[in-house]
């Protein structure tokens, strides 16, 4: 295959940190590597988030185009499919489940990285019937016209498998990892932490934004019912959000008020101390679309507590002890029977060393340059037969 071109949309790489943000900019880079004979066309925002290092995208093979259509807008749906005829790439991949509606000039490849709002609409709070609607819209369009489409976990394909009706062949798995700056942080780097924050005790960890399948509500009242609690702290890191429940309150009916940190801006530094200083990593969110977290705390030599459902159990696996998020109690048992042995806890890091090395982006690049090839080899068996 000569003269191939991907389209990469990198315009949901904002001017703040996300989890596509993430995806984008960790991914590219690889792939721009990987295919040094194959060009790539990238659409970015005007004001990227410094922190992704945009500039890691350019290289000989890569032209850089700064896009103003407003991503998940109107004008996404209409102007987009004619900046795609222009450039007529060989392959588009938009990396987000609302790829426009309107015929796309290129064959698409589609990214989704979660359906969390389909499988549980009530966690869209104050959301109108009308967004709800273009929201299932959306996502159906995505699935059922894309030429691919990703997911980056087993769990979200058998979502939209059991959402849309379609057979779970129709989506391709392909796993992310960990940001390679995730790594044990220096001694210095994590007291100097702790001083500016004000964390004066061993600590847990858990990181996500305040939203309510996080479950922060559960994991602060089960850490004040573990033993764990007479003598760690517990850290929460992630933005405050218009749902989020209130965590300080709750946190003073069950008396851990002093003991409960909530911290919203962290720097990515400060992120990988956070982690390396943490005596154990707890994520028990009631939905994750693949987990991110407990390959960052893995990454950085720090034991995982993760739910045993959704893509947590996947991404975790008998890496972490796994519990039950709705199960308090269980959350609880889970913090002390790994903090009240410290072989015990070894023996969770050990475990995430070998588990952790399938999780590289050097991986995740590799298969989705194969499902690229695919996507040309299926269009140009279809134009000759």
């Amino acid at each position: 295959m000569n003269d191939i071109s991907i389209l990469f949309d990198a315009r949901l790489v904002l001017p703040h940190p996300t989890g596509i943000g993430r995806y984008v900019s960790c991914l590219l880079p690889e792939l721009v590597n990987m295919a040094p004979d194959w060009r790539f066309h990238i659409l970015q925002g005007p004001a990227p988030w410094p922190g992704y290092h945009p500039e890691n995208w350019s290289a000989s093979n890569v032209t850089r185009q700064v896009c103003r259509i407003r991503p998940m807008s109107l004008e996404h749906h209409l102007l987009l499919p004619r900046a795609v005829g222009r450039i007529a790439p060989s392959i588009f991949h938009y990396p987000h489940f609302d790829a426009p509606v309107f015929r796309c000039p290129a064959p698409m490849v589609v990214t989704v990285h979660d359906a969390k709002y389909l499988a549980r609409p009530d966690w869209l709070g104050g959301a109108s019937l009308v967004k709800r609607a273009a929201m299932r819209m959306l996502f159906r369009a995505s699935v059922k016209r894309a030429d691919a489409v990703i997911t980056v976990s087993r769990h979200t394909a058998a979502d939209l498998t059991r959402l849309f009706d379609v057979p779970l062949s129709r989506f391709d798995v392909i796993y992310e990892a960990a940001d390679p700056s995730f790594e044990p942080a220096r001694p210095e780097a994590v007291e100097q932490w702790k001083k500016t924050t004000g964390i004066r005790h061993p600590y847990l960890l858990s990181v996500g934004e305040r939203r309510p399948h996080k479950n922060h509500a559960a994991l602060i009242r089960a850490f004040a019912a573990s033993k764990a609690a007479e003598t760690h702290d517990l850290v929460i890191r992630g933005s405050k959000h218009r749902d989020s429940p209130p965590l300080e309150k709750i946190a003073r009916r069950a008396g851990v008020d002093r003991k409960v940190h909530l911290l919203s801006k962290v720097s990515h530094a400060d992120l990988v101390a956070a982690y390396t200083g943490a005596r154990l990593f707890v994520l028990v969110s009631l939905y994750e679309g693949f987990g991110l977290p407990i390959l960052e705390a893995m990454a950085c030599d720090t034991p995982v507590i993760s739910s045993d459902t959704t893509a947590c159990a996947e991404v975790a696996g008998d890496a972490a002890l796994q519990v039950n998020p709705s199960d308090e109690n269980a959350i609880a048992r889970a913090i002390d029977f790994i903090l009240e042995n410290e072989d015990r806890r070894w023996k969770y890091i050990e475990r995430a060393r070998q588990w952790r090395r399938q999780f590289t982006w050097k991986r995740t690049a590799q298969e989705t340059i194969n499902l690229y090839r695919r996507c040309l080899e299926r269009r140009a068996g279809g134009m000759l037969s």
